[in-house]
């Protein structure tokens, strides 16, 4: 073996983990390569980048490029000869897809097979769900007669100009698809489209279709659930028949939920065998899924029901492996196939551009947030777009030369320099932190929690989560001596950090500890229908405290205001969808605090993962 065991490998090459090392060492045994040290790298950097969140491992990537280096720790690492060199090595070993090995080489990239076979079915699934099927004359003639209801206006957000109004292209382009994907950003109205789009469903089908509605995480279930029940509320008032309305549920499940996961246990209640009870399937927050959970969610949907995705494919791609919104979108729009270009117009009188090559007449992209019109809204669109010195300019326009909490406009941001960030740190916990303990009332204190998070792109470090956490703790602890820094107490915002099926508590769920009835502690956690639900501290999974929190847990959540602390020095996983994801997560106002340095780099970065389901869908 080329190290003999993992601390051996841990101390040559930095960043390397113990499961990286045993895998790799596995599969080459298992391979007849135990001292083939090309192909033990090979497979320990795709182990390496699971973890990253690649589903494979293109050899290109890697040729020539040294790996896993530290100067600081003179550590070497391990440098990839050409790709000539890497393509006769695996060359030399039976890995194609037939050949039933742990791994697979497929389209020049390595691939455990478990995520090979993955991707391999979402892709077909998915591509046998991309084809428009004509739409009979009368379901079009029910369409039209209620788009006049639905969007007797010009839609909220769409400015009338020469450029079509993309909500009506939604709906009308969802007529005769069993998937459609519709894409924006924080505000651009995706649950006001989709409501919509599901009233014209059901006014087509009499309203006899079944429709179930899910999302990733618990709160952005009850975000939905809101968003679709205030999308109804504005309904109410349009001469829309009311039976029509009422058969759009209100009820969000999680997918875990949705799909009937069970404790200690990979079985789940629907499946292949045993598909979900439903002609149609919304999916929110369609950025946070991950490749496993796409392809069980793909397998229990009946082989008619209709899938709907809506998310935001400039975010962060899911915390696990894969990237599947962003793989299955794109941007821009490359136009629609022409059936799909009549369709549109027929229902809508919308003119989109015409594309007979296309693979995204399935795609939908909203454009025009309502919900950032300010400055929130200005630099989100120079970050994703990777704009440095312009973000950085409308940032010192934003300076702020003292500390202040008070702001009667909507959608500003202030921006504080490093020097700042001790005294706003401290007068942050009194003037948001403290409410939460010193709420009346649970709902009060929810409330309170949801007013303000601080949001920072590492765990550890100066300003990592862990210490910041400990941190606002003791500050809190000095200004309410009933808060006990590293114990419970009352008002304590706990995050889960391990899954928990038999509470129904899964990684990322926010609750808080109050007391109960008999005013002893517990843990409190928000249901999907806004409710509240005790835990007893005994059944609690591992958690932690969660004044900050990092960008990437904060997918599906919003809150009033944000507050965005950078690291004092360059951080690697910095880039410009880390930071667009953490700062359209602020409704109302947004805090960020950082160096000129660290914010240009960030934004020099790109988040690219290594996957083939885009090639796979675009294969004729």
């Amino acid at each position: 073996m080329i190290y003999p065991d993992s601390m051996k490998c841990q101390q040559k090459l930095d960043d390397i983990e113990a499961i990286d090392y045993f895998m790799a060492r596995q599969i080459s045994i298992e391979l007849n390569k135990s001292d083939d040290s090309l192909l033990f790298h090979l497979l320990l950097a795709l182990q390496w980048g699971l973890r990253q969140g690649h589903s494979c491992l293109p050899i290109k990537e890697v040729m020539k490029k040294t790996y896993w280096a530290n100067s600081e720790q003179e550590i070497e690492g391990y440098s990839f000869p050409s790709l000539d060199k890497i393509s006769a090595c695996l060359a030399t070993i039976a890995i194609a897809a037939d050949d039933n090995m742990p791994v697979v080489f497929d389209d020049q990239a390595l691939y455990l097979r478990r995520y090979w076979q993955f991707e391999v079915e979402i892709a077909r699934i998915l591509k046998t769900r991309m084809t428009l099927t004509a739409v009979s004359a009368q379901a079009l003639s029910r369409a039209k007669a209620i788009f006049s209801h639905l969007f007797n206006e010009p839609s909220s957000g769409e400015s009338e100009t020469d450029e079509p109004d993309w909500q009506k292209v939604s709906v009308a382009n969802a007529l005769g698809r069993r998937l459609s994907i519709i894409s924006g950003g924080p505000g651009t109205g995706k649950t006001y489209t989709v409501t919509r789009l599901l009233i014209t469903l059901q006014a087509v089908n009499n309203g006899a279709l079944k429709i179930l509605m899910a999302a990733p995480t618990g709160k952005a279930a009850q975000r939905l659930k809101e968003s679709i029940t205030e999308a109804k509320e504005d309904l109410s008032c349009r001469p829309i028949d009311r039976k029509v309305v009422d058969s759009i549920p209100e009820q969000a499940a999680t997918l875990h939920r949705l799909l009937g996961f069970h404790p200690n246990s990979l079985r789940l209640n629907y499946n292949s065998s045993h598909p979900l009870n439903c002609d149609v399937l919304l999916i929110d927050e369609a950025s946070m899924i991950d490749l496993p959970m796409m392809a069980r969610v793909l397998r229990a949907l009946p082989d008619e029901a209709i899938l709907i995705l809506l998310g935001d494919a400039d975010q962060l791609p899911s915390v696990e492996t894969g990237s599947v919104l962003s793989d299955i979108a794109c941007h821009p729009h490359p136009g629609y196939k022409l059936d799909a270009v009549e369709q549109i117009k027929r229902i809508s009188a919308q003119d989109v551009k015409k594309n007979k090559d296309s693979h995204y007449s399935h795609l939908t992209l909203l454009t025009k947030s309502r919900r950032f019109g300010g400055e929130i809204g200005a630099i989100a669109a120079e970050v994703i777009n990777a704009q440095a010195q312009e973000s950085w300019q409308r940032l010192l326009n934003n300076e702020q030369d003292k500390i202040n909490f008070e702001h009667k406009e909507k959608g500003l941001i202030s921006y504080l320099p490093d020097s700042l960030y001790e005294p706003w740190l401290s007068r942050a916990c009194r003037h948001y932190f403290l409410k939460i303990s010193t709420a009346q009332t649970l709902q009060q204190a929810f409330s309170a929690l949801a007013d303000f998070r601080i949001l920072v792109p590492t765990r550890v470090g100066e300003r990592g989560v862990e210490q910041l956490n400990r941190g606002i703790e003791y500050q809190l602890s000095l200004l309410n001596k009933l808060i006990r820094p590293g114990l419970n107490y009352i008002g304590r915002p706990i995050m889960v950090i391990q899954n928990s099926y038999s509470s129904h508590l899964f990684n990322g769920d926010v609750g808080l500890i109050w007391p109960d009835e008999n005013d002893k502690l517990a843990a409190w956690f928000e249901n999907e229908d806004g409710q509240y639900r005790k835990i007893s501290l005994a059944r609690l999974p591992s958690v932690e405290t969660v004044y900050a929190m990092t960008i990437h847990k904060t997918q599906g959540s919003e809150f009033k205001r944000v507050a965005i602390v950078l690291p004092v020095q360059e951080y690697p996983l910095l880039s410009p969808e880390l930071l667009y994801t953490g700062l359209t997560r602020a409704k109302e106002h947004l805090y960020i605090i950082g160096s000129e340095m660290v914010w240009k780099a960030a934004l020099n970065k790109r988040t690219w993962r290594y996957s083939g389901l885009k090639n796979r869908l675009n294969r004729e």
